[in-house]
C-alpha cells in the first residue's frame, strides 16, 4: 500500500511501483503503469483537489493471472454519470478514465466515486 498527497510525493514512489509491476507483469508493466499514473493524477487533481492534507491510497495486489490496482482519494467523489465522455486523447483534461479503460481489462468505481479499481490480466508464461 502506498499513500501520498502530491505528485512530488508520488514521484518518489514511482521506481518502487515500476519495479513491482516489472516483477509481476512483464510486458504489461508499462501499460499498467500508465493507467496507474492517470488514476493518480485524477485522484490528486480532481478527487483531493490538490489539498495537501488529503491522501491518495494506492494498492497493488498480484493474483494468479492478473494484477488488481485500487486507487482511492479522500475527496467527495464524482457522479458516475459525469464520467468523462472525451474521446480526444490529445486533450489535457477529461481523458483519464478513457486511458485507464484502454490499458486494462476491466475497471469499476465505488458508489461514492472516490475509488477506482482496475484489473489487468497478465501473461505468466
Amino acid at each position: 500500500m502506498y499513500s501520498f498527497s502530491s505528485l512530488a510525493e508520488f514521484a518518489t514512489l514511482r521506481d518502487s511501483i515500476k519495479k513491482e509491476l516489472d516483477r509481476h507483469c512483464g510486458e504489461d508493466a508499462l501499460r499498467l503503469f500508465l493507467a496507474i499514473n492517470e488514476g493518480v493524477n485524477n485522484a490528486i487533481f480532481h478527487g483531493n483537489k490538490q489539498d495537501a492534507s488529503k491522501k491518495v491510497h494506492l494498492s497493488m495486489v498480484k493474483l494468479p493471472n492478473e494484477m488488481k490496482i485500487t486507487i482511492r482519494d479522500e475527496g467527495e467523489g464524482f457522479l458516475v454519470s459525469k464520467e468523462s465522455k472525451t474521446t480526444e486523447l490529445w486533450q489535457e483534461d477529461g481523458r483519464g478514465i478513457n486511458l485507464i479503460k484502454h490499458y486494462v481489462d476491466s475497471y469499476w468505481l465505488n458508489d461514492l466515486g472516490n475509488e477506482v479499481t482496475f484489473v489487468k490480466k497478465i501473461n505468466t508464461v
